[in-house]
């Protein structure tokens, strides 16, 4: 019986280590809670998560090791699952944060209808906790931070799994879009050389047309001083003739 009680309460990983006292769930809800709602009950940055981890540090015992960013989001997640399951409950809760969380996420905020999405594996988990176990087949499933944290593990990987699509869907917009600029410069490009090779070729047309006109002109003058110098040459002969015939008479 010691055996399986000891196993228990280190099924989550780190042992006890991750025992949180009543002090420094408090501080931590209240450090929390004070940035949530600042981001109108928005998720918290990494930054923030530190902020709460040096806010919860600062009353912890020296001797004991700092908790983490990491840790503080873990443990918030554990709270939220826990007030689900006092709220739950046919009875008026004890729990001694059900009041103050319920003032947080009470609501149903952004972080409650996420919950929603949560596996069966991690509900069934947190559910068999209660002290009243609805169903008494089922054996060795107590409620403790371990399990509790397991759960929240699954969750985080899944939330970890979304986000990781999100991004992989992101980075296929850009390389489609991407690919979409490369093809519109490329028509682009083809189109600019298109009307380049259009202006050259009707340059060289016109070019052609103004020499040739130039050439007719060049004939056409030659032809009419040549007109000139027959018509001239004509006259001449003419009175040469005539002067000639004049001078027998005499």
């Amino acid at each position: 019986m010691t055996n399986n009680h000891h196993t228990s309460r280190h099924h989550g990983g780190g042992g006890r280590e991750d025992c949180w006292t009543e002090s420094e769930t408090e501080t931590l809800i209240e450090s929390w809670g004070d940035r949530y709602l600042q981001l109108n009950r928005g998720n918290l940055r990494q930054k923030d998560w530190k902020d709460v981890a040096d806010a919860v540090n600062a009353n912890r015992d020296l001797s004991k090791v700092p908790r983490t960013d990491v840790q503080c989001k873990n443990r918030i997640d554990t709270l939220k699952k826990k007030y689900k399951l006092e709220k739950s409950k046919t009875t008026p809760s004890k729990w001694p944060f059900f009041t103050r969380l319920g003032d947080l996420i009470g609501t149903g905020g952004s972080v409650t209808r996420k919950k929603i999405n949560t596996p069966k594996t991690a509900v069934v988990s947190v559910t068999v906790k209660s002290g009243s176990n609805p169903n008494p087949d089922v054996k060795g499933v107590v409620y403790s931070g371990g399990s509790d944290d397991e759960s929240v593990g699954r969750m985080e990987s899944l939330d970890d799994s979304d986000g990781m699509m999100a991004y992989k869907e992101l980075a296929r917009a850009i390389v489609r879009f991407g690919e979409v600029y490369e093809r519109m410069e490329n028509l682009k490009q083809e189109e600019m050389v298109k009307l380049e090779k259009q202006r050259m070729e009707f340059t060289r047309e016109l070019e052609f047309q103004r020499l040739n006109m130039f050439m007719e002109t060049q004939v056409e003058l030659e032809k009419m001083k040549n007109n000139k110098k027959k018509k001239k040459n004509k006259r001449s002969s003419a009175t040469g003739s005539l002067s000639t015939g004049k001078k027998p008479q005499r």
